[in-house]
């Protein structure tokens, strides 16, 4: 569909987190510190660079965040080898891809961050992650912060941990640990500074009517397609259907309430299965199958024997 780049930018797009060696049990619970996160009592305007480190490389994003008619508006840009572009609304996260000049726009609750589907089911999260919060963590960027930790219960799930400013509570850091503990991915907020942001920050700095649009609509879950295998307290939270031209991609989003993992099937393309970026040891992992004029792509915050399970058990 020459979206491919697309159909994976929104996951380079999750801030922070690391372990300090002291620290206090701290006053704020898990519930009030999400609240703070999604629902600040001041909204701040604020300009941050952040630092991804990976086995497979690094990567470098610039965010600019700020209110627009009381609704909170962030711009991402990832530079390194993808040059995207993020604009984030109340509604809706908006990818501008510099190379093929397209757009595509998904509707906000398919891209819900990890913090974000935590906050809205806390309690039951609890039963397979340990959630945790401490303060008198490390500072980041010249910050106070909470440590906030999701340890993982069950098998199959990778832990983080996230670094919080005490006062804005901004993601300033995040650890990704696999299911043997070791650290696997470190995003980390290398500066942070409040100032009025700059309306035109908000938008794109590239004009828009230069990007072709694909269409993206929410659907039900298609009869036509069965899930044989999912990994345990794992349910399909949102279906899309993405369309460009004739040809129209399926997607999927699943998730244990934490955790994400994406199921993507294209019957109209198919192309080889070699993955550039296929790294085990990465946080965010991918497997690809072409087979009968269907391509199945699942991908996910989860080891890579995960996804390859949840591929091979999908049929028409």
């Amino acid at each position: 569909m020459g979206n491919s780049r697309f159909r994976n930018a929104p996951f380079f797009i999750f801030f922070l987190v690391v372990f300090a060696s002291s620290a206090a049990l701290a006053e704020i619970s898990p519930k009030q510190l999400l609240n703070n996160i999604f629902q600040p009592s001041t909204p701040n305007e604020y300009y941050a660079s952040y630092v991804s480190i990976r086995p497979s490389g690094m990567q470098f994003s610039d965010v600019y965040s700020g209110v627009v008619n009381k609704g909170r508006y962030k711009r991402t840009v990832l530079s390194g080898d993808v040059d995207i572009e993020v604009l984030s609304s109340p509604m809706a996260v908006s990818y501008y891809d510099a190379k093929t000049e397209q757009k595509i726009s998904y509707p906000k609750e398919f891209l819900n961050s990890q913090l974000e589907l935590l906050s809205s089911s806390l309690e039951k999260v609890r039963n397979y992650y340990s959630i945790q919060v401490v303060e008198n963590a490390e500072r980041v960027a010249e910050r106070e912060t909470y440590r906030l930790s999701v340890m993982a219960k069950l098998p199959g799930r990778y832990s983080r941990v996230y670094w919080i400013d005490k006062s804005n509570f901004i993601i300033l850091r995040l650890d990704v640990l696999d299911t043997d503990g070791q650290l696997i991915e470190r995003i980390k907020c290398t500066s942070l500074v409040f100032k009025e942001q700059e309306k035109h920050k908000l938008i794109v700095s590239k004009d828009k009517e230069q990007f072709y649009e694909l269409d993206v609509q929410l659907k039900p879950l298609s009869d036509r397609i069965k899930l044989g295998w999912l990994p345990d307290e794992y349910e399909i939270v949102s279906s899309i259907d993405v369309l460009n031209g004739d040809a129209i991609e399926t997607q999927f989003m699943l998730s244990d309430g934490f955790s994400k993992i994406t199921v993507m099937i294209n019957p109209h393309h198919t192309v080889s299965s070699t993955i550039d970026a296929n790294h085990e040891r990465d946080a965010w992992q991918k497997y690809v199958i072409n087979s009968d004029g269907q391509q199945v792509v699942v991908s996910g915050d989860v080891p890579l024997a995960i996804v390859k399970k949840i591929a091979t058990n999908i049929s028409r």
